[in-house]
């Protein structure tokens, strides 16, 4: 029996039945772990990397888009981890690892070796916003512990050559975003922005590169999360399995 603490919940993924265990406050998946994780291509047998995997949301849905994954993931805190390792025991799940660490500093075995290196991480430079005072808050939000460059530089080093990385971040930070890819022999390949509503800036851009690739950027049509009467659109209802606007 898994055990589900007193201040966790456990959620129900809705796809494939899956479940995650999370702290009933404090810090929680949110949509653009869900949007990265359907933006991703995804191939048989990929060797993926997760980099700051949080609870492991991630790395479960991506296996309920394609079962044959390999999946690594690292996360920095503790708890995360534990609470992470319990929900693969919980989902019967053994083809995702996760290992507790800096990122940075995965040893030189990991070069060069994943298809896919995959991450949601933390917006917010250390000069912006108020940093919150709940530890894993901050840690999600602001980069305490690692930062965009730092996050892209990691990726083009475990990855094989013609491997692919996935990014969420910020729509306003895209230019600096691009200029790490390509510092970095990783060519953008795929870019979509994310839309509150259509008729609102954008605020979240899904990028995809391939690493020494030639260059040709796909730029896909924009994905909107709400309609105009704050509903999800039915293209993100789709991701999340069901009909939540009933």
């Amino acid at each position: 029996m898994v055990e589900i603490k007193h201040d966790e919940s456990l959620d129900d993924l809705i796809l494939s039945g899956l479940k995650i265990i999370q702290k009933k406050s404090g810090f929680r998946f949110a949509i653009d772990a869900v949007l990265l994780a359907h933006f991703t291509s995804l191939e048989n047998k990929d060797k993926v990397i997760d980099l700051g995997t949080g609870t492991g949301i991630i790395p479960l849905l991506l296996t309920t888009r394609c079962e044959d994954l390999d999946i690594t993931a690292v996360e920095i805190q503790g708890d995360m981890v534990e609470m992470a390792k319990r929900s693969l025991e919980l989902n019967n799940l053994d083809n995702i690892r996760i290992i507790q660490g800096d990122f940075r500093e995965l040893e030189s075995l990991y070069n060069d070796k994943f298809n896919l290196v995959i991450s949601n991480p933390p917006y917010l430079p250390l000069n912006q916003g108020k940093i919150s005072p709940r530890e894993d808050i901050a840690l999600s939000r602001h980069e305490l512990k690692c930062n965009l460059r730092e996050v892209i530089s990691t990726a083009s080093r475990l990855l094989k050559m013609g491997g692919r990385f996935s990014l969420v971040h910020r729509s306003e930070r895209l230019a600096e975003i691009i200029t790490e890819f390509t510092r970095k022999n990783i060519e953008p390949k795929r870019l979509r922005l994310v839309y509150p509503q259509l008729e609102k800036p954008s605020n979240l851009v899904l990028l995809e590169g391939i690493k020494g690739a030639k260059p040709g950027l796909k730029i896909e049509k924009p994905l909107a999360v709400y309609d105009g009467q704050g509903n999800y659109t039915q293209e993100v209802l789709k991701f999340y399995g069901g009909d939540f606007n009933a």
